[in-house]
């Protein structure tokens, strides 16, 4: 069972590695960019501009960040960090084969795990907070990636405190009313 467990993990990691590095789909009518490794929305550990803000769950897992004209989501920073001292490929020990393919899979972990869904701030008309998540009105189709998506069998909108959720929203929508005066 370990081995079949161990196989999946090698061959889902192997996949996500492959993947192109940033790619864009299209989500309810606007384009979600996918991000790893990049700066700007596309890593954690962005510095926030003027007006930028980050919000990280309850649980620490993930956050909701506004950085520039775009919301994205990905690991936390403090998630990050732990994710990255578990998967340190410099920490295995051995020279054999299963030390070659822990190495390996650590590796393209360790590359994967910026990844961060990005979605125009186009794509959203107005922000509100009520019955406990983050709710947007959409210029068109709604997302799914934000609406859909689940942390820890918690809706993603509905993964921060009421006070974090408060300050995105109002964030959000200063942006969005700045960008109109414009």
């Amino acid at each position: 069972m370990r081995s079949i467990s161990f196989l999946a993990l090698l061959l889902a990691t192997t996949a996500l590695a492959c993947r192109p590095r940033d790619a864009d789909s299209e989500d309810g009518g606007a384009k979600v960019r996918v991000q790893r490794g990049t700066a700007g929305a596309g890593e954690a550990s962005a510095l926030l501009g003027v007006g930028d803000i980050r919000i990280v769950s309850m649980d620490s897992a993930i956050d909701l960040a506004m950085i520039g004209d775009t919301i994205s989501s990905g690991l936390s920073p403090q998630t990050l960090a732990k994710v990255r001292r578990d998967t340190d490929s410099g920490k295995v020990q051995g020279s054999g084969l299963s030390a070659s393919i822990e190495k390996m899979v650590k590796g393209t972990v360790q590359s994967a795990i910026g990844t961060r869904v990005a979605l125009p701030l186009s794509a959203i008309r107005q922000a509100h907070y009520h019955d406990g998540k983050i709710d947007f009105d959409w210029t068109g189709k709604p997302s799914k990636l934000f609406t859909r998506a689940n942390v820890n069998s918690k809706g993603l909108l509905e993964s921060f405190s009421p006070e974090e959720s408060q300050r995105l929203v109002d964030a959000v929508n200063a942006r969005l009313k700045s960008r109109k005066t414009m």
